[in-house]
């Protein structure tokens, strides 16, 4: 039997977000988690790239740098997530209209 530790939950609730009723919940728990340093941003970054899809490396990686990681943590993703050809929603089940993050090809479509 295999239990999955706090960090993989976290990328599970942004890679799974509709099991976890809703993504917004899921960068909650993340930002709340990190804050109280339950989990550290380089295991963030390394269990995201190791277990998450492109979606949810793209969001973790805005999710991150909007919250003011530092840079080197940042840059570890460029070898696994090429530069955006397409946008993606920030929320999903929102229209995509808002900001773009051109680096990450996200879509920051919450409501205000």
């Amino acid at each position: 039997m295999q239990v999955s530790t706090r960090v993989r939950t976290l990328v599970d609730a942004i890679y799974d977000w509709s099991r976890f009723n809703g993504i917004p919940r899921g960068y909650d728990w993340i930002r709340k988690e990190l804050k109280a340093k339950r989990v550290t941003p380089g295991e963030l970054v390394r269990c995201t790239l190791r277990y998450g899809d492109v979606g949810t490396i793209r969001r973790i990686g805005a999710l991150l740098e909007r919250d003011g990681i530092s840079e080197p943590l940042l840059k570890r993703w460029s070898g696994h997530c090429a530069r955006p050809r397409s946008t993606i929603p920030w929320i999903p089940t929102q229209p995509k209209r808002g900001t773009l993050s051109r680096r990450w090809g996200v879509v920051f479509n919450e409501a205000a």
